[in-house]
């Protein structure tokens, strides 16, 4: 019986390039958002490209990736070289622990412009931690549910 290989290379890069997705979402949105806030502010027509509009859905991912890579990396690497296989338990451990990692690392970013800002405060950022969290959840349960192989069948003997 021969054993099939881990796709180490596969699972790695696909849990780098997770935040594609979300960023891609979080562009359309930022899109729309500013396409409604110029149509009732007439008077920013002028101020605003529309190159700016149309390439933020397609550089909005391109950000999340720089912004994640490194708690990515670390998780990539460890579910790489750990050889993780798909089942319900490692998608929803996946999904947690990711969804952390995200958090805390985005974070870091708040507690330094709370740090340095009079003005800014912790409390200003709560609903933005948990869009981030649970955004960072969805994405690796589902990436994992999706991308990791299955666990090998034993045949019957």
């Amino acid at each position: 019986m021969t054993e099939v290989r881990y796709p180490r290379f596969k699972v790695f890069m696909i849990f780098i390039l997770c935040p594609l997705v979300p960023g891609f979402v979080a562009g359309l949105i930022n899109s729309v958002l500013l396409v409604a806030h110029i149509a009732t502010h007439p008077r920013l027509i002028g101020e605003v490209h529309g190159a700016e509009i149309l390439l933020m859905p397609l550089l909005a991912p391109l950000v999340a990736v720089l912004v994640f890579f490194l708690p990515l990396f670390g998780l990539a690497l460890g579910v790489s070289l750990l050889k993780v296989r798909r089942s319900a338990r490692s998608c929803n451990a996946l999904a947690l622990l990711g969804a952390v990692l995200a958090t805390g690392w985005v974070s870091l970013f708040i507690r330094e412009v709370v740090k340095h800002s009079e003005r800014a405060r912790y409390d200003d950022y709560w609903l933005g931690l948990f869009l981030v969290f649970l955004a960072a959840l969805v994405t690796c349960w589902s990436t994992a549910r999706l991308f990791l192989p299955k666990k090998p069948m034993v045949p019957y003997q």
